[in-house]
This record gives C-alpha cells, structure tokens and sequence, in this order.
C-alpha cells in the first residue's frame, strides 16, 4: 500500500529505529495540548501487542524533523475486526489538512488489513480523545466516528461521607474471595459480554483488591452489583493515600434501583472509617452526563475525561 499521505511531509513507515523520534514528537504534543494520557496509552484499553513497524506512519519536515504520525493498532482476537488509531501533528503544522488526510490513510489501510486477515467481517475504528482536545474531536466526528464511549476520573474527599442507602430485596455485603469468579463473571455481563473472560488477568488484579473497601449486592444468593476498590496507586506515588474504585457494575437487569450508588456509598463509609482522606473512581459509560450524576448525589468533581469516537466499516466495502 502506498506510504504518502499529503504533500506538505515527506512520509514512509516508522521502524523500532524510529522510537526515539516518536517519543519525542508525542511528548511535544502532550505538553501543548497538555493532555493527561498519550493516544498510545490509551491504547493499553485494548490490550493491544501490536509492533511499530508496518502499523505506524510518520511525517518529516524539510528539517528532518518527524512532525506527525498515524498509529494503527489491530486487535489480535481473530474473531474481530477491530483497529485503533493514534496519531498526533506538531501543533506548529497544524491547520494544513495533515490530520485530515492522516485519518484517511489510516482508515484506508485498517480496510486493507481487514481485507487479508479478517475477511467477511464488519471493520470496527476508534480513538481515544481527551476532553482537552476538541479539535481532534471535531475532526473525526467529520470524518464519520461517533462518540462510544465516555471514561472519567472522579475524586471526592472523605469529611463528610453519606449514610448508605437501604434498597428493598437488596443486601449489600463486603467482597470476599470465594466470590471472585461469580462477580468476574458478572463484571463481563455488565461490559464485556463480547469478550472471552481473561482469567488470568482477573486473578492478577485481586491482589490489588482490598476486601474491606469492596462490595457486593445480592438479590437473594444472587450477585446482581459490584464495587471493587484498592489503593490509587497514582495519588500514592505523590504520597498521598486515596482510595480508588476501580470496577463497577450493576446487572443489565437490576438497573436503575439505586444499586451502583448504594454500593458507592459503602465504599465511601468504610474507606472513611479505615482513615482514607479521599475516595476516587473511573467510570467507564455510555452516559456522558453521569458524572453530573454522581457529582449531584454523591459529591464526586471530575478531573479528566476521555470519549472514545469509533466507526464502523460494514464488509461490502473495501480496499479495491
């Protein structure tokens, strides 16, 4: 497939040699769009392993100096046709179309790639974008993505905590171990229904996992919601203890009772009573108006926010 992109660069593909050069030019970017997560971080979302070379083009400018960059990243379940982008443009060549027709290139050759090593399926396109970054958003929602998904972080100090909600036909119990594989199955009917459970990163995260900040509510015997929670280990390299639900979920069946912020509530209590000063939690949502939510009844502020704008290219068209 060809390597040009647009006239104003001189493009061809990145190879390992490349690294150094790409770490740079994102590094740049992050500190002018003063972006919290670079767009290839975001890609461990995907549990992605993908290489650099022959999935990554870049762009030189008369210099020599690498200016911009696509990424694409296909995920390696064979049942699916799914590749993210990242990509960047050096803010000082900016509003020159290279983004536009970076995009394009990208699309174009995540069809190719759909066409030999997924052939017959639907190719599915997303990318990460930072609340701080309205510009790439508006460029891709031009180029046909919508917004997907919503991930925020959400933080609240721990003075003054409420008093956990009662809910008919609802008990609210402290996580325990031999629950593990009920709730990890639940966990993948609430989000990840299309995915095979990965137990072993289920089990790798447990140890991170305090029991006496994670909760379960039951229907009976039935597990039907779920708070799980440790340490935030990022307020932890500043030196600060903060606690951090890091898995929520409420049963597609049992919603709208009032069971996720129940479970919220004893979270906040019982971290509270531990001496935690501070609470925090990553909401992952189709809802871009949740965090008005729990910021209105349970007193979480925001802090960063980030969509993920996909696309879907149905199998009737591809690279001719």
């Amino acid at each position: 497939m060809d390597h040009w992109v647009e006239d104003h660069l001189q493009w061809r593909l990145m190879t390992a040699e490349d690294a150094g050069e790409l770490t740079h030019l994102r590094e740049q970017i992050e500190v002018f769009d003063d972006t919290m997560f670079s767009g290839v971080e975001q890609l461990g979302r995907t549990a992605w392993l993908a290489s650099l070379e022959d999935d990554c083009v870049g762009g030189w400018d008369h210099y020599g100096s690498l200016v911009a960059y696509g990424w694409n990243v296909p995920d390696t379940d064979p049942k699916r046709a799914r590749v993210t982008l990242a990509g960047g443009v050096h803010p000082t060549h900016r509003d020159l179309s290279i983004g536009r027709n970076l995009i394009a290139w990208q699309e174009a050759r995540a069809m190719a790639w759909r066409d030999r090593h997924r052939p017959g399926l639907d190719l599915w396109l997303g990318s990460y974008v930072e609340d701080v970054q309205p510009g790439l958003r508006h460029l891709l929602r031009s180029t046909g993505f919508h917004e997907e998904r919503h991930f925020f972080d959400m933080h609240r100090r721990l003075d003054d905590v409420p008093t956990p909600r009662s809910i008919d036909g609802i008990d609210f119990v402290p996580f325990e171990l031999s629950r593990s594989d009920e709730v990890h199955n639940l966990h993948h009917l609430c989000f990840l229904a299309d995915v095979p459970a990965d137990q072993d990163h289920w089990d790798k995260s447990l140890p991170r996992i305090r029991p006496d900040w994670s909760w379960v509510a039951l229907q009976g015997e039935e597990a039907v919601g779920y708070a799980l929670s440790g340490i935030d280990d990022a307020a932890a390299m500043d030196g600060v203890v903060e606690g951090w639900t890091d898995r929520l979920g409420v049963h597609p069946a049992h919603r709208r009772r009032g069971i996720a912020s129940g479970l919220l509530e004893h979270t906040m209590v019982s971290m509270a009573q531990s001496g935690c000063p501070g609470a925090g939690i990553g909401v992952d949502t189709q809802d871009p108006n949740l965090p008005r939510f729990l910021h209105g009844s349970l007193g979480y502020e925001s802090r960063d926010a980030v969509v993920l704008m996909a696309k879907t290219i149905p199998v009737a068209e591809s690279v001719s």
